[in-house]
């Protein structure tokens, strides 16, 4: 856990343009890679370049509107961008106070895109699934039902 002398978590960080373009072409090309019929893609990347936990932990699932109705599947992005996209991650958490950042994006199919990088502290790269790390994604769906369901119109 960070200490007096370190930002709280969840302290936004402020990117650079050519780093904001890279959050935004990341999040173009996972929106290319959604599965017909998707709805909404939410990620959560946490990174470390700590000594305890070095490496990146992913969180994604896939809205997807089907015959039965809305359901969530595992996201598996391209590998279009797998390299700048660690390097990024890797970069920023080298350049956070604690060590650790994470990435959380939702994207829509109208095209509506947030993506926002915040200082943090290891939580999936050390076993934490709680509410601050990968339940409220995992759980996406049956927590945002009528949202997801109004954006179908």
């Amino acid at each position: 856990m960070p200490d007096s002398n370190h930002p709280a978590p969840t302290s936004t960080v402020d990117l650079t343009p050519d780093q904001q373009s890279l959050v935004e072409r990341i999040a173009r090309s996972y929106a290319a890679a959604a599965p017909a019929g998707w709805l909404r893609v939410v990620c959560r990347e946490e990174c470390s370049v700590s000594p305890e936990s070095d490496g990146t932990g992913s969180v994604r699932v896939v809205v997807v509107e089907t015959a039965a109705g809305l359901e969530q599947q595992t996201f598996r992005p391209s590998d279009e961008l797998y390299w700048e996209s660690g390097d990024l991650l890797r970069e920023l958490a080298a350049a956070s106070p604690t060590q650790t950042i994470v990435l959380s994006v939702v994207i829509d199919r109208d095209g509506r895109t947030e993506a926002a990088v915040v200082v943090d502290v290891p939580r999936v790269l050390v076993g934490i699934r709680d509410e601050t790390s990968s339940k409220p994604i995992h759980h996406y769906l049956e927590r945002n039902r009528a949202e997801l369901t109004a954006l179908l119109g």
